[in-house]
């Protein structure tokens, strides 16, 4: 008996082993074929046992391998770009194939060809990964392609505009100040490790505010750890923020089990809350709507009601064109399952991008203080002088006298410092899409770059490989791996007046690019702006320096540094230790 099961058990490995050697001969033919370089790497990158491997494994391998093997390896290793930046791609070329036995894998860096890439929607599709991630709570513009995303990026994205961006103004300003109270008051000293739980919080209480209209004072945050207690929409999509990969990827049952810490279960808690949370949300927001007058209702718009609104209108269209039996009667409507997802993605990818950006930026400014002095320079001049010797009552009428549509585009160099830190540490450091293949005979995907045209038979993942981009000395220079917020700075010769540039095209994609770019950039940009101006006219920042220990100023901020780049990706890029970000605010 023992000797038949040693022989099915050899027998089933054989096979596998024939299939994949199989599938890793088709793909490198398929490959070359393509015309790009080729890096081989006899493994399946999405299979789920390597990707949880893969990681612990990397410090071992990078011991026992011979360096070139190593380094040919490293495409297929969690966060490779991170830590390379653009060193494969400048051996290799700015574009080639990973070919491995489950899917080959394009990565790019290459501007002209990740603009075609992003800007063909229809041929390269978002991944399924994705989709189920950013689907956790309905369908969304992220989680769609096709007719579905087209539908809704057209109700959705031209109404995410400046009436929203005053609101994301005003609410980040307030949040910022209380910050700046709770570092100089609260905090012994000034001295704070809570710095990038405070951004944090204020990244979820702004979208508190701007996405349902539930405002919510500021304080350091702190995750909910009891899956019996009541539990608000806001706190509920903030934990599921928080913890998404968690929440997109295991199953709840595993996650309400006793032996899991207390705040998984109340993870678990909340995602079994949050759809009844959610619809009983929608129907009090209907509810208001219909009480309220057409000024009450702009004057108090947030994403939740816009959505809502434009979901009721559409739907109320469509009824009374079926009605009149019209053959062109419009299908331009949001169902219930979209109006919760585009609401939780607003959270869910507004909160941790926007969250970590204001994180890595705060211990940049501690780092680079010749930087935090140009951006105050700037501050006290937009502002109408500094905050130093001003009473609270005079430091509080002089931030609500500051009007976003003539104060905003006056912050040129912190808007500069934001696409510093984003070209260094983007929150997501390659834009994931699929080759859609196309049917059995039919030809295969191409794309033609500077008169060369490439074919893609079977399928593919693609990866816009953003840190490659970001990083390469041929766009940015000799110095493109080093913090220099300045490049960002156009002067014109003329009036001295100074601008953030725009870079080439195709070479820098935070925010995605082609037609899916986000639609809450603006946003986004909006709030880093004004909470690091905030926080900057009051404050200034500094790493806190341990001269017991025999430490430098100098010492501190190169700790600082090299906590920033011991980072990893999770859904967004993140420092490993933010924790020990030791930073002093202080009084200007």
């Amino acid at each position: 008996m023992a000797h038949t099961w040693l022989v099915a058990f050899l027998a089933i490995v054989g096979a596998w082993l024939v299939s994949c050697a199989h599938r890793f001969y088709t793909n490198y033919r398929n490959a070359v074929a393509s015309g790009f370089p080729v890096v081989l790497c006899p493994v399946n990158t999405q299979n789920p046992v390597y990707m949880v491997l893969n990681a612990p494994l990397r410090p071992i391998l990078k011991k026992i391998l011979p360096t070139a093997i190593y380094d040919a390896w490293q495409p297929a290793t969690y966060g490779w770009e991170f830590r390379d930046h653009h060193g494969f791609h400048d051996r290799i070329g700015p574009v080639f194939i990973l070919v491995t036995t489950g899917v080959n894998e394009i990565w790019c860096a290459d501007p002209a060809l990740a603009q075609i890439l992003l800007a063909r929607r229809k041929d390269f599709v978002m991944l399924p990964e994705a989709k189920i991630i950013m689907s956790l709570l309905g369908n969304n513009i992220i989680a769609s392609d096709g007719e579905t995303w087209a539908r809704q990026r057209r109700l959705i994205a031209p109404n995410l505009n400046e009436r929203i961006s005053a609101i994301v103004w005003k609410e980040s300003m307030l949040q910022a100040d209380q910050m700046a109270d709770f570092m100089l008051t609260k905090e012994p000293e000034g001295i704070s490790t809570q710095t990038v739980a405070s951004l944090r919080a204020i990244a979820i209480n702004v979208l508190g505010q701007v996405g349902y209209g539930q405002p919510k004072p500021f304080q350091p945050m702190e995750l909910p750890r009891d899956p019996k207690a009541p539990m608000a929409y806001i706190d509920a999509i903030g934990l599921v923020a928080e913890l998404l990969a968690a929440a997109a990827i295991v199953p709840n049952f595993i996650l309400s089990l006793p032996f899991m810490p207390l705040v998984v279960q109340t993870l678990a808690a909340a995602m079994r809350k949050l759809p009844a949370l959610t619809a009983d949300m929608l129907d009090q927001e209907r509810q208001r709507q219909k009480t309220r007058s057409v000024e009450d209702s702009e004057s108090r718009e947030n994403i939740m009601s816009l959505l809502v609104r434009l979901a009721d209108q559409s739907k109320n269209k469509e009824a009374g064109q079926a009605r009149a039996a019209d053959p062109h009667a419009s299908t331009l409507s949001l169902t219930e399952d979209e109006i919760a997802g585009n609401l939780f993605l607003v959270t869910g990818a507004g909160f941790d991008t926007t969250a970590n950006t204001m994180s890595y930026a705060a211990v940049l400014m501690a780092a680079y203080p010749d930087k935090q002095a140009w951006m105050q320079d700037e501050l006290d001049r937009v502002f109408g002088g500094s905050s130093t010797g001003l009473t609270e009552k005079q430091r509080a009428d002089r931030l609500a006298s500051l009007d976003y549509t003539t104060v905003y585009p006056q912050l040129v160099r912190c808007l500069a410092f934001m696409f510093e830190t984003l070209r260094l540490f983007p929150a997501v450091l390659h834009l994931s899409r699929g080759v859609k293949v196309n049917p059995t005979n039919a030809p295969p995907q191409t794309v033609t770059v500077r008169s060369t045209t490439h074919h893609l038979a079977g399928a593919y993942n693609v990866f816009v490989n953003n840190m490659g981009l970001h990083t390469a000395p041929a766009t940015w220079g000799a110095d493109s791996d080093e913090f220099r917020p300045e490049r960002w700075i156009e002067v014109d010769e003329k009036t001295g007046q100074e601008s953030v540039m725009t870079p080439p095209r195709g070479t820098f994609s935070p925010w995605s690019g082609g037609p899916r770019v986000c639609p809450g950039q603006k946003m986004s940009q909006v709030e880093f702006v004004v909470v690091m101006a905030t926080l900057l006219w009051r404050c200034s920042v500094k790493p806190v320096t341990h001269s017991e220990r025999g430490e430098t100023d100098a010492d501190a901020r190169h700790r600082l540094l090299e906590l920033t780049e011991d980072s990893q990706p999770r859904l967004t890029l993140q420092m490993n230790r933010p924790d020990e970000a030791e930073l002093q605010w202080v009084a200007r």
